[in-house]
């Protein structure tokens, strides 16, 4: 009869619960007067329906009640988000930018020690001025040769498949290079993804389903935790693939890492000095940074980070690299105008050359990708005053799609950063986010671009293969922007010019 009772008891206490959460939520909340479907007030699990239910809509479905509820909405029951590029300079102002970032939507990407996941503002500063001085345009402009080698040798995988008339997957072979370049760039080993294409496809794969299940961590932070609990001789099996090689990813990161403090510890190291930094990797640079507290020099905070940097350098070129080439493939005009304007620069043009070019820079513009969730604070916004400590989410979407400053939107055209009107449109791009929160490896990833796309366009004619607008076509949101589920990547024939 206890237990009886104590069931009953328990049930109608949680009743009675989620009836005055329920009240509070949609009459008390501080965010009770802002516009919305009443569902996402009460929930997160309407959130969750679009983000994993209908999988990774609830971006496009925000678009939709922006049009039913106008340009301010509530999406959860302590999220605000607005569809107004002219609240952009509001949102990211500096006294703004000191604001904290929203941890909740930061969760799914399982890697707090990385600063492009650290929610403190404080934290993210001490973190990120750690590495910037391996990330400035100086010292990248010395490893650009880093970037020259990889280049070269996507050349030479593409002129195989020329050679043997065999169609070529470039989002493989893309995803190769930015992995390959990431690693190298940012350790003082070597990696060469590039040269085993079956590798590159087998870890390009596994990469797209390890983000198709951040939208799940982020609900169900439970379920990571659960397989990642037990011993990795038990758990191993359990994992997808995409996870076990973000595990050893970690472990060729915790391998530099003790390699470089046991040659500190040695009584005859020497380290090479090399470039603007004097260091040959990031992390030599990192754990002798004077700034950066012990606490942040141990082994798992510096795997994350580690982690974090190659997945962002390799999924941004990438996807950027796939979106370009299809459409100057799709679109023989612009293809067209590309090489005339490569015509006037020698095929040695360095990146800082190539920047100078126009419309190979309003290509480059036109194929960024990207999401972007930015939390604000202590704003108003007529009529509706925002309480003080409100996530404000922006998303990239919201703001490329604007017909007031990106007349249709979803055409590929380049010629919109051009002139005048594209010197002040380029205030709202915002692919690598803004302020004191812009993408730390945003000239590594410029670099990468402007090389590879001048190579290819130079040294192939191109027609797709089996592939369609989908294939590169922002349809899921996955924390990056993803095309149709069962895509095979972009596909080309190629030859030799």
């Amino acid at each position: 009869m206890s237990l009886l009772w104590a069931i009953e008891t328990t049930a109608v206490l949680s009743v009675l619960w989620t009836v005055i959460e329920s009240i509070r939520r949609l009459y008390f909340h501080p965010l009770a007067h802002i516009p919305g479907p009443r569902l996402a007030a009460l929930t997160w699990w309407y959130e969750f329906y679009f983000d994993a239910i209908q999988p990774g809509q609830y971006v496009f479905k925000i678009q939709e009640l922006h049009r039913q509820y106008g340009p301010i909405i509530r999406i959860t029951p302590d999220e605000i988000h607005i569809n107004d590029v002219g609240y952009l300079d509001t949102v990211y102002a500096p006294s703004m930018t000191r604001r904290d970032k929203y941890s909740y939507q930061l969760r799914g990407l399982r890697v707090p020690g990385g600063v492009g996941t650290t929610a403190d503002y404080n934290l993210h500063k001490v973190r990120r001025e750690a590495l910037t001085s391996f990330f400035c345009k100086r010292n990248i402009l010395y490893l650009e040769r880093v970037i020259t080698a990889k280049v070269t040798q996507l050349k030479h995988a593409i002129a195989t498949h020329a050679a043997n008339k065999a169609p070529v997957n470039l989002s493989d072979v893309f995803f190769a290079f930015s992995n390959d370049v990431a690693a190298n760039f940012l350790f003082a080993h070597q990696t060469d993804v590039l040269a085993d294409e079956q590798k590159a496809a087998t870890l390009c794969r596994n990469g797209k389903e390890l983000m198709m299940g951040i939208n799940l961590n982020k609900h169900f932070p439970q379920i990571p935790d659960f397989l990642e609990s037990p011993p990795m001789s038990i758990s191993r099996s359990m994992m997808p693939p995409g996870l076990l090689d973000l595990l050893t990813l970690f472990d060729r990161v915790r391998d530099e890492l003790v390699s470089i403090m046991r040659s500190k510890e040695s009584p005859t190291a020497n380290e090479k000095p090399l470039g603007p930094t004097g260091k040959e990797s990031v992390y030599a640079s990192v754990l002798d940074n004077p700034s950066l507290p012990a606490s942040e020099k141990t082994l798992l905070r510096l795997e994350q980070e580690g982690a974090l940097l190659v997945l962002a350098e390799t999924e941004s070129p990438a996807q950027t690299l796939n979106i370009i080439f299809y459409h100057i493939l799709a679109n023989p005009l612009i293809l067209s105008k590309l090489r005339n304007e490569l015509s006037t620069v020698p095929e040695s043009a360095s990146w800082t050359q190539l920047e100078q070019l126009p419309y190979l820079s309003a290509v480059i513009e036109e194929g960024q990708p990207t999401l972007l969730w930015r939390h604000g604070t202590n704003r108003s916004r007529k009529p509706y005053v925002i309480p003080a400590g409100t996530p404000i989410s922006i998303t990239t979407r919201s703001a490329h799609t604007a017909e007031t400053v990106f007349p249709e939107p979803f055409l590929f055209d380049p010629e919109r950063w051009l002139g005048d009107a594209g010197r002040e449109r380029r205030k709202f791009q915002m692919a690598f986010g803004k302020g004191g929160r812009e993408c730390l490896g945003l000239e590594l990833a410029r670099a990468e671009l402007y090389l590879v796309v001048t190579t290819l366009v130079r040294s192939f004619e191109m027609t797709l293969w089996e592939t369609e607008s989908n294939d590169v076509a922002f349809l899921h949101d996955y924390h990056v922007a993803m095309p149709k589920m069962d895509s095979k990547g972009v596909r080309v024939m190629a030859k030799v010019i």
